[in-house]
């Protein structure tokens, strides 16, 4: 079953309005190639990465990471830190959209039920903003535990429209006995994408455009794959729907 699951979840593009995947793609991908193409910010992270390099050999004696950025970086961490919340919410809302056209939501729909949950995401994340820190020290294994807890807490949220706290009840419940399940799903997926990306990236390690062309390629693509593995996930193991069947493409959007 868990390779069936992949494969299906692979299949992000079959879907029964596929011009709104085809259209979400296409923004996705835009958005992820701007940061590399557009001249914003400083990408010489030449001072940091010497900086590691001496802190390695075993000299302590260097300025803080904060330092030694300027302020062009920040700009481009921010930058790409925004972008990947934005590849994350498109993630959320493939995985809704998929769930919801069960049930014949339309994707405005599906847009508007996750653009309603994000205040309720962010306080989550505030909050975890501190345990997350602590849990460095332990090779992040509380954090990587706790978020597969709560691995169906934006789908219950969207979905069902519960109250946050009562969502994370439920989203642990769901969870309960099937945390390895979906570690080892969505790991392997992510295995699937990311072997071949690093080869085709390695071979074209020298042309930048292309390079940056198909680096975004592969983001959207993992982006859309996890959301609809997400989605399958929380029909098989939550709705319990016996047979994940493939959306039909019998619509127009």
């Amino acid at each position: 079953m868990n390779f069936r699951i992949i494969l299906e979840a692979m299949k992000f593009y079959k879907i029964r309005r596929e011009r709104v995947i085809q259209i979400w793609f296409i923004l996705l991908y835009a958005i992820n190639l701007l940061v590399f193409v557009l001249p914003i910010g400083d990408r010489d992270f030449s001072r940091l990465f010497d900086a590691f390099t001496t802190l390695t050999s075993g000299d302590l004696n260097v300025q803080p990471a904060w330092e030694l950025l300027t302020p062009g970086n920040w700009l481009l961490i921010g930058l790409s830190f925004l972008v990947s919340l934005i590849t994350l919410f498109f993630s959320y809302l493939y995985a809704v959209y998929f769930i919801g056209e069960q049930d014949d939501m339309t994707p405005g729909q599906a847009v508007v039920r996750c653009l309603r949950k994000i205040p309720a995401m962010l306080a989550v994340c505030v909050v975890l903003l501190l345990p997350a820190l602590m849990s460095a020290c332990f090779a992040f294994i509380p954090l990587i535990i706790f978020l597969f807890m709560m691995y169906f807490l934006p789908l219950d949220l969207a979905l069902e429209n519960r109250p946050l706290l009562e969502s994370i009840r439920y989203s642990y419940e769901m969870t309960r006995h099937k945390k390895l399940i979906i570690l080892v799903e969505v790991a392997l997926l992510s295995l699937a994408v990311t072997i071949p990306q690093n080869i085709i990236l390695n071979l074209i390690s020298g042309y930048d455009i292309l390079y940056y062309a198909l680096a975004s390629f592969f983001v959207v693509i993992r982006a859309f794959m996890q959301g609809r593995m997400m989605g399958i996930l929380y029909l098989f193991l939550v709705k319990k729907v016996p047979d994940v069947i493939p959306s039909k493409p019998n619509e127009q959007m």
